[in-house]
């Protein structure tokens, strides 16, 4: 306390003006820290919402049902399809013979119908048709056989009860029709034999013509899988064969991609979900891309909410309710976006 009485009054004042910024020095920084905060709490209070998605796309795998070796490759890797182009053209190996034979047993099947039918040239005894129209002609003349031996019998009892003829001649009478009696019943179980084997017969033989039409049309649409082609414009994505390459039944031939399907999958919180509308437009980012927006469309929103999507890592995000929502790319996206990109789409607050 003496040393600082022993100072000269300028050097004292001196002094305290040098200590004084040294005091407010601390409160320039937490004044600066409150001014930055403030800031950053008004620019983050203007920035959009953001979620993250994949780019997604539906896949279609193309490939044929009867399988073969592999005959030509008319496309590669990222070439473009139109509806109904061929992709891989497969051996045909013995399925022309197997028509062949197919189409064989089709016309001797058919023969036999138009025979039972009484529709084509027959021999020997006819058609069946023809047999039951000579059964019946014969039934009928045998019916008018009886008839008359039926008269001549009656004559022949009264002429004998008469007296006027003998009784050999009355045996005779009805040995008469007793023959004729029989022939009558003889051709009648003929004609019904005949008349219930027609339909039967025609039927079995109908189902023979249908069985032998079924294996060629069945031959025609495995002539038919061994030109593998694209069902809808798309991409091809992934196709790895070569001619002499074998290609299993129903086996994987190319992977095609849908462009028109070529889509962003998001997943929106609900505290959030009333600021996206199906058929609103909204801007998406992706990586390769930095510096370009591309145009996207809200085409569906889950009406079911789920608690861990598979782009959700933290356990803070799990925790929330989250509604998968499908965005719809427009024509600058489709062409140039791929899938499994990491697509970002932005709402204003």
């Amino acid at each position: 306390m003496g040393t600082a009485a022993t100072l000269p009054r300028g050097v004292m004042i001196v002094r305290k003006v040098r200590e004084q910024p040294r005091r407010l020095l601390p409160l320039a920084v937490v004044a600066m820290a409150l001014l930055v905060w403030a800031g950053y709490r008004a620019w983050v209070a203007h920035q959009p919402y953001t979620w993250a998605g994949t780019v997604e796309a539906r896949d279609i795998a193309v490939g044929s049902r009867v399988g073969g070796r592999v005959k030509d490759v008319l496309v590669r890797e990222g070439d473009r399809v139109e509806p109904g182009q061929p992709l891989v053209v497969l051996e045909a190996g013995d399925l022309p013979a197997q028509r062949l034979q197919a189409e064989g047993q089709l016309l001797q099947a058919q023969a036999a119908l138009d025979k039972l039918r009484g529709q084509g040239h027959t021999g020997g005894t006819g058609s069946l048709a023809e047999q039951v129209a000579r059964a019946r002609a014969e039934l009928t003349a045998t019916q008018v056989a009886l008839e008359k031996a039926e008269l001549d019998a009656r004559r022949a009892r009264t002429l004998f009860q008469q007296q006027v003829t003998t009784r050999a001649e009355l045996d005779t009478a009805e040995s008469s029709l007793r023959q004729a009696r029989a022939e009558r019943d003889a051709r009648r179980a003929r004609l019904q034999e005949l008349e219930q084997g027609t339909d039967a017969d025609v039927r079995a033989q109908q189902g023979l013509v249908e069985t032998a039409r079924g294996r060629l049309e069945a031959i025609d649409v495995a002539l038919g899988e061994l030109s593998i082609r694209a069902p809808v414009a798309a991409r091809v994505e992934s196709l790895d064969l070569r001619p002499g390459d074998l290609l299993a039944a129903n086996a994987t031939a190319a992977t095609l991609v849908e462009d028109e399907q070529l889509y962003v999958r998001i997943y929106v919180p609900e505290t959030h979900l009333g600021r996206l509308r199906p058929g609103s437009e909204v801007p998406v980012r992706v990586d390769s891309f930095p510096e370009r927006t591309f145009t996207g469309v809200v085409e569906n929103i889950a009406s079911q909410g789920e608690y861990t999507p598979r782009n959700l890592q933290t356990p803070d995000e799990r925790a929330s309710q989250v509604f998968a929502t499908r965005i719809g790319l427009r024509e600058d996206g489709r062409r140039l976006l791929r899938a499994g990109m990491a697509a970002y789409v932005s709402v204003p607050k």
